[in-house]
């Protein structure tokens, strides 16, 4: 049987959090600090303190947890894979996920359905241009079961990744 899609809002589906507002003490190494230039890889040459994620980080990035540009670049994604703690600035949102498919949400991120959802409650006089952390929880998404997101995220990942090796040739 075939369920319907759902609109849901983001903060239905997932928990939002940004990062530090402060710009960190930078280490030569240490636990790794991204920022917005990082989102396409969620790799950084910028390091803190063990000491300063601890104190400053209570919630990071896990792996399967969806991370957002929100201040410059507004509403690109990227799922983060590792199983290595990392420490972020305020320009990202963590999107903590509640039972929904980080491929699939992430994919969602680039429909125009979302993007129109991210544009509308984008401050465009703001410079940089930038979405408020509360806003992000307030753009709609449209959400099918579970076994669905995972089929329709797991082709969107194939894809991802066919491209990226498409563009090293």
């Amino acid at each position: 049987m075939k369920h319907a899609w759902e609109q849901r809002k983001l903060n239905e589906i997932a928990s939002i959090y940004d990062g530090t507002h402060q710009t960190p003490k930078y280490t030569s190494i240490g636990i790794p600090f991204l920022s917005v230039e990082n989102i396409a890889t969620l790799q950084s040459n910028k390091f803190i303190s063990e000491k300063d994620f601890l104190r400053d980080f209570p919630i990071f990035p896990k792996k399967g947890d969806v991370l957002l540009t929100r201040i410059g670049d507004v509403g690109t994604t990227n799922v983060y894979e590792k199983n290595q703690r990392v420490a972020f600035y305020v320009s990202l949102a963590l999107l903590k996920l509640k039972e929904t498919d980080p491929y699939f949400v992430n994919a969602s991120f680039k429909s125009n359905s979302t993007k129109k959802e991210v544009w509308k409650r984008t401050l465009h006089i703001a410079f940089p241009k930038k979405i408020n952390k509360n806003e992000i929880g307030k753009v709609n998404i449209q959400v099918p079961s579970l076994a669905e997101q995972r089929k329709i995220g797991s082709l969107y990942y194939s894809l991802d990744k066919l491209i990226t090796l498409h563009q090293r040739e």
